[in-house]
């Protein structure tokens, strides 16, 4: 027979792969929401939309995972605090799936509008800046890496400043040429719906640091530490 030791170990193995795949759905929903918004590709929206069935299956098998492992394992320490910590990170995924069919939604709006991306700001880097945060916070939580926590939490300063300046470009956009406002106001959103991907991002990275220090603290606090002498 199998020791339960090694038993429970295997068990969350299977937890944190079942993650790592809803993640990575979740991931690939995001590139092709943004590939599709700026393309006008409605095939793609459509897929993206289908994904999201997908991200929601995982949801329900990983929190069903984790309260059977509760309840068979009675598990203490840093391995609660793992199984809580996948309850959390869960609802993060879900929600970064949730904004990709927004922003994939959007883009089937202006194509049917027939006003098709065009580069008033930089959709594309703000996407790839929150999507190497959410691969980074999950490779954290796999490998135990507390350096990853620290940069995910650094880079989103990054990915706050550039969607500000975004923002800003596309108010002047709107402002100077009122016939854009349809689409600028649209692209906002779509920037908008990525920074709230990396929020969510921050929360997992702030959870993989709990497990790993038995410390929860937000987000600002490791800025704090970064800034005192």
């Amino acid at each position: 027979m199998i020791p339960m030791r090694a038993h429970f170990e295997a068990e969350l193995n299977s937890l944190r792969e079942t993650m790592l795949e809803m993640a990575t759905c979740a991931d690939n929903m995001l590139a092709q929401a943004v590939e599709a918004l700026m393309s006008g590709n409605i095939e793609l929206v459509q897929k993206v939309i289908a994904q999201d069935d997908t991200v929601d299956r995982y949801d329900i098998e990983i929190e069903s995972k984790c309260l059977r492992l509760i309840a068979t394992q009675q598990p203490v320490a840093r391995d609660l605090r793992t199984i809580g910590t996948a309850l959390k990170v869960i609802t993060d995924v879900e929600r970064i799936g949730d904004y990709a069919v927004d922003i994939a939604k959007i883009g089937r709006r202006l194509a049917r509008a027939q006003q098709i991306y065009r580069p008033l700001v930089d959709i594309p880097r703000l996407a790839h800046l929150s999507r190497v945060m959410l691969q980074d916070a999950l490779q954290a939580f796999i490998h135990h890496d507390l350096n990853l926590v620290e940069k995910v939490i650094r880079d989103d300063d990054e990915v706050d400043r550039l969607y500000h300046a975004m923002r800003e470009r596309l108010t002047q956009e709107i402002v100077e040429h009122p016939s854009c406002a349809l689409l600028a106001l649209n692209i906002m959103f779509a920037a908008k719906y990525l920074e709230r991907v990396s929020d969510h991002v921050v929360n997992i990275a702030e959870r993989v640091w709990f497990v790993e220090t038995g410390e929860l603290k937000p987000a600002r606090e490791f800025l704090n530490e970064e800034d005192s002498p």
